[in-house]
């Protein structure tokens, strides 16, 4: 337990050294973004090819990982059949909600988490596997059939992936160690030691580029109505949510998106969702709705705060995992959902204020809970 607390004393001590850092104006509003790609492009990558090169594989790949594993894919699915099934929301609101739910923030901040309170990157590296290989595919093909907005190829969506840096992170530390080669000893040592010190600052860039984000956050719970009826208060602009960064490119191809979506908001994380001021679309909002994305939006985030962790620890338990072996799929389910809901939102104009504040709300509430369970498991 005082590892665990030690882990995320730090962890909070950097993010806060980012947020003074924008709120006293010692660097611009939008410096994180610059950290964001340093970390995605070449940081992160290189900690995770140091880290699963010399990696126990065989504990990588284990009841632990299939425990968080399955976490991570029965509640997404049982979300998706809640949103759609029970509150009667359409397939791409449901789709959103169901991310929003259960798509952990893997790299951003479940990298940072697995070194200072697990001990070890390579845990989280078969979630990334999960999310980059399969949810992100998916995603992107039902939302290109429900809502058929920039209908890329087939190809141009199977091919995701494979643009991601961090995906090919993990592919080159996993072969280097199933191949046995030792990057110490390959050309002179002098490759090992320059991808040491960038894997090296990539924790730390992490936390500050978050706290830096978390300074120029809108406050959550705003503007929960519906999109399509979102009415300006006394005549002024209504107030929407959308990242600089996809602003830029809404009037792109989806598939050129889809490609630069990795370094835009990766698939684990990235900057917090920005204000913009958008003209109002209308006047037919109630109170009724209001209340019910209100409702959308607090099943989001019980679900990914207690119910995921809650189905780690009766999946962990039933496949015989304990103390700390449970821990790890837990935290990792406890992991707040990732800046990639609120992108896909936006992309796809769907529920965008829900995946907005679940990804602040949860990002703000994920501590208590890996501190609960750390005190309950550790």
């Amino acid at each position: 337990m005082g590892d665990v607390v030690a882990g995320l004393a730090v962890f909070g001590v950097v993010i806060a050294v980012g947020w003074l850092l924008v709120r006293t104006r010692a660097v611009p509003a939008d410096a994180d973004g610059v950290l964001t790609r340093v970390c995605f492009f070449a940081a992160t990558p290189a900690l995770l090819v140091t880290t699963l090169s010399r990696a126990d594989l065989t504990a990588v790949v284990s009841r632990t990982t299939a425990v968080a594993v399955a976490a991570e894919l029965v509640a997404i699915v049982s979300a998706w059949c809640l949103h759609r099934l029970v509150l009667r929301r359409s397939t791409a609101e449901a789709t959103i909600g169901a991310l929003a739910s259960g798509y952990v923030n893997a790299a951003n901040l479940g990298i940072p988490v697995a070194v200072l309170v697990l001990g070890d990157a390579a845990t989280i590296a078969p979630i990334l596997l999960l999310q980059l290989l399969v949810l992100t595919p998916v995603t992107f093909t039902v939302l290109d059939a429900v809502t058929r907005r920039g209908n890329p190829s087939r190809l141009a969506t199977l091919t995701v992936p494979l643009r991601n840096p961090l995906l090919w992170g993990v592919v080159a530390g996993t072969a280097a160690n199933l191949s046995g080669l030792d990057l110490t000893a390959w050309c002179g040592g002098y490759p090992a030691q320059g991808l040491e010190m960038l894997g090296r600052v990539a924790v730390p860039l992490m936390m500050l580029a978050l706290g830096m984000s978390l300074a120029g956050a809108p406050r959550p719970l705003r503007n929960l109505v519906p999109e399509e009826a979102a009415p300006s208060l006394q005549g002024s602009p209504a107030r929407t949510v959308q990242s600089p960064q996809s602003a830029r490119q809404s009037q792109e191809p989806l598939a050129a998106e889809a490609g630069s979506e990795a370094h835009e908001i990766n698939t684990a994380g990235g900057r917090l969702p920005r204000v913009e001021e958008e003209p109002a679309h209308g006047a037919r909002s109630t109170s009724q709705r209001g209340a019910g994305r209100r409702r959308d939006l607090w099943l989001a985030v019980g679900w990914k705060l207690a119910v995921m962790p809650g189905l780690a620890v009766v999946v962990g338990l039933a496949a015989g995992l304990s103390g700390g072996q449970l821990l790890a799929p837990v935290v990792t389910a406890a992991l707040p959902t990732a800046q990639n809901v609120f992108m896909y939102a936006s992309r796809y104009g769907a529920a965008k204020d829900l995946a907005r504040d679940a990804v602040l709300l949860t990002t703000a509430g994920f501590v208590p809970v890996v501190l609960l369970a750390a005190a309950l498991l550790h």
